[in-house]
């Protein structure tokens, strides 16, 4: 349910809402816990979750959040039934629709990169179905590596550097067009939107 059409939903559904106090599950976006359990007339267990795309393929990165109405054991279900998506990661409310901004809105983000690397290497000879396979590849396995090692990923990107080399060569150029602050405003742009 988008967040513009939640009332629309829970409004005939209240009595039953009040009589039943099932848990409800949302990922409308903005929505905070009290606002879902004022269109719902009834103060519900609510289990607020911002999921990803990748999901889809066991990859995905959903945040989560929960009322005190949720009781433990049905959050210990309700996680398991949800580790087939990939990670679940708690986080408090106040933090969900920013950190979500990221995890959520991040996959248009990656696909364009994506898009760009392959459109330079399909520019320097590469054939279009390689370069695409070589960038998700890349951008998976670089994805991956941070996960598992848990390092920084400056420190990740040094490693790749050599003094002088390519790489390096290649971040300058990145550089030079504001590839950073062009990510830091993409996610300042979207959180305030």
């Amino acid at each position: 349910v988008k967040p513009q059409m939640m009332r629309q939903a829970l409004a005939p559904l209240r009595k039953y809402l009040r009589d039943f106090k099932p848990l409800l599950i949302t990922m409308a976006a903005g929505l905070e816990i009290t606002t879902i359990q004022d269109l719902a007339g009834a103060e519900l267990p609510v289990i607020r979750i911002m999921p990803n795309t990748p999901v889809l393929v066991g990859k995905g990165m959903t945040l989560y959040c929960c009322n005190d109405l949720v009781e433990e054991e049905t959050l210990e279900d309700f996680l398991d039934d949800m580790a087939f998506t990939g990670h679940m990661d708690e986080i408090a409310e106040h933090l969900i629709d920013s950190a979500g901004v990221v995890s959520g809105c991040g996959p248009a983000y990656m696909y364009m990169f994506a898009e760009a690397l392959a459109d330079g290497a399909v520019a320097c000879g590469v054939p279009r179905k390689k370069a695409l396979e070589y960038a998700a590849a890349t951008l998976a396995g670089a994805g991956e590596i941070m996960l598992q090692t848990g390092k920084h990923p400056g420190e990740l990107k040094d490693a790749v550097c050599s003094p002088g080399g390519s790489t390096i060569a290649g971040l300058r150029a990145l550089e030079q067009h504001g590839f950073r602050a062009a990510a830091i405003d993409c996610v300042h742009a979207t959180y305030n939107k």
